[in-house]
């Protein structure tokens, strides 16, 4: 009777231990599906049920979108930068202070307009029923997180 109960227990244990390891290496695979490049364009490829020629458009403009994004965090970080080296240097100088803040504000307005154009570039491409599906994705921002993301 003993022996028994350790086979039954040692068999629920191996059979738990199998569940949580198969739990982990599936959410480890599916968050790698999400979490790199060609998994999010993976993503929202399906999600979207894009063609070959659609995809690779999203892809093209992906890329353009990435490059847009380092660039304007590069401009902000140099000019946060400024910023702050001017109001260390002297707080007084609002003319300088103000001048900068416009800048900033450009640089943003100006990467808004380049994101902007993309996704707008990215619709002409889809179908109404990959638009209205975009656009009831996006409410939750996946697609212009996917587009502009690293």
């Amino acid at each position: 009777m003993r022996f028994n109960l350790l086979i039954v227990l040692l068999v629920l244990s191996l059979l738990l231990n199998g569940f949580f390891l198969g739990g982990y290496w599936m959410a480890r695979y599916k968050s790698e599906r999400v979490t790199s490049s060609q998994g999010r364009i993976g993503e929202i490829a399906k999600l979207l049920n894009l063609t070959p020629e659609q995809r690779s458009t999203f892809q093209r403009l992906k890329s353009r979108a990435v490059s847009i994004r380092r660039q304007y965090l590069e401009k902000m970080e140099r000019l946060r930068s400024k910023f702050w080296e001017t109001v260390v240097r002297d707080p007084e100088d609002t003319n300088e202070i103000d001048k900068i803040i416009r800048e900033m504000a450009r640089v943003r307005e100006d990467y808004q307009k380049a994101i902007s154009r993309i996704i707008t570039e990215f619709l002409r491409g889809l179908t109404a029923e990959q638009k209205r599906k975009f656009f009831e994705i996006t409410r939750g921002n996946k697609v212009l997180r996917a587009l502009v993301s690293g």
